[in-house]
């Protein structure tokens, strides 16, 4: 009798323990690391080209060529996190730059001048050869306590809300408005140190960025940013404060907003010496089709001017239009394509470039695309004064 009742008591000993261990969360890994590798060979042809070129060149009869440019980009990135309070990360890009076929021989230059021929040879040596370079896209630290963030080294934020422009986003990467998505990857951060305090609703960064490693040419200052972040009626707003060592001060408001499942309207506000408004909005169909549609006016100052913009056009007009989907069908050899479109004129000028692209998956690591640019306007124009009547890229890309 007693070993009649011992037996199920015990199975309902083992039943219950076991039971209790399945409830139990699996316990949480000291350590958690992610990684990634890609591998992009992209090969670009610039028709009609016009290269910039000395004084010399006045002679040239034709000084237009067609360049054949090879790019082969190769991206490790990893990130460590310690306890879920210590990170390190990093993003690298080794860059092999191969152009072919441009030399003086290209240009029809009277036979006998071989100081002119020199002179032209070594304007066009940046678009000879093969080109390396290593980008440290990001390297940092962080340490999370409480509430708060601290973060050192170079990191790329994104603080601006447009989708080609953006104003207010001071510490980001520059957005080329000829290539919004910035295809290849190549932005590097800031090197800064960045404290961030998140309590409810609130979320306040404070941001300290050097222009010590900062690339030859790319006019950054020693900065300090302070930006506030807080969500207002469904609205996502930012308020940006902050100024450059030795130069100007400088404020900004963003603010992002949903409307049920197709809907969000953007907008950026900058004052730098003058004012920036940037205004968009996005719209997502039942089938996936998204639109982006953006209206952006900068003043016609040293920090927002364009390049090709004389100092004496005055305020500058951008309409930026997009239309792209992913996954064209949920139907075998259609779901893995992509296609987008999209185009920036200048308002003032009536010149534009239009954009498409296509993309194709295989398999969960490889991809191929075909990336077009087509600029139009006179040649004395924003865009018409573009140095090639069309860019043409494809490429194939592996992920890991």
């Amino acid at each position: 009798m007693k070993l009649a009742h011992t037996l199920p008591a015990l199975l309902l000993l083992a039943v219950g323990v076991f039971a209790a261990a399945q409830d139990e969360p699996p316990p949480v890994p000291r350590h958690d690391f992610r990684y990634a590798f890609s591998v992009i060979d992209d090969a670009t042809i610039d028709s009609s080209l016009q290269p910039l070129l000395p004084a010399s060149a006045s002679m040239l009869t034709d000084p237009s060529v067609t360049l054949l440019q090879n790019q082969l980009l190769l991206e490790p990135s990893f990130t460590l996190r310690y306890r879920s309070r210590w990170s390190i990360a990093s993003s690298v890009v080794g860059l092999a730059d191969t152009f072919h076929g441009l030399s003086a021989a290209d240009f029809n230059l009277p036979p006998g001048n071989v100081a002119a021929s020199e002179e032209l040879n070594a304007a066009l040596e940046p678009y000879t050869g093969t080109h390396t370079q290593l980008r440290v896209k990001e390297a940092y630290g962080g340490l999370s306590a409480g509430d708060f963030d601290f973060m050192a080294g170079r990191r790329i934020v994104r603080w601006g809300t447009g989708y080609a422009f953006t104003p207010a986003g001071f510490l980001d990467p520059p957005r080329v408005p000829t290539n919004p998505t910035d295809r290849l990857n190549l932005n590097q951060g800031r090197d800064m140190v960045k404290a961030d305090f998140v309590h409810g609703p609130h979320a306040f960064s404070l941001a300290w960025s050097t222009a010590a490693l900062a690339p030859a040419g790319s006019n950054l200052h020693d900065t300090t940013a302070f930006r506030y972040n807080v969500l207002v009626r469904g609205f996502d707003t930012s308020l940006i404060a902050g100024n450059d060592r030795g130069g100007d001060s400088f404020g900004g408001l963003t603010f992002t907003r949903v409307f049920g499942q197709a809907w969000e309207l953007h907008g950026e506000a900058a004052w730098r010496e003058q004012g920036a408004i940037l205004m968009g909005a996005k719209y997502t169909t039942a089938w996936g089709i998204s639109f982006v549609g953006e209206f952006y006016t900068p003043p016609n100052t040293a920090y927002y001017r364009d390049s090709t913009i004389s100092p004496s056009a005055g305020r500058q007009h951008y309409a930026f239009l997009y239309a792209g989907k992913s996954r064209l069908r949920e139907l075998p050899g259609w779901k893995q394509w992509d296609l987008s479109a999209s185009m920036v004129e200048n308002l003032n000028d009536n010149s534009y470039i239009v954009i498409a692209d296509a993309n194709r998956r295989f398999g969960n690591h490889f991809s191929s695309y075909l990336h077009l640019q087509v600029p139009q306007g006179n040649k004395s124009s924003d865009y018409g004064a573009t140095p090639y009547s069309a860019a043409t890229s494809v490429g194939v890309r592996f992920q890991l």
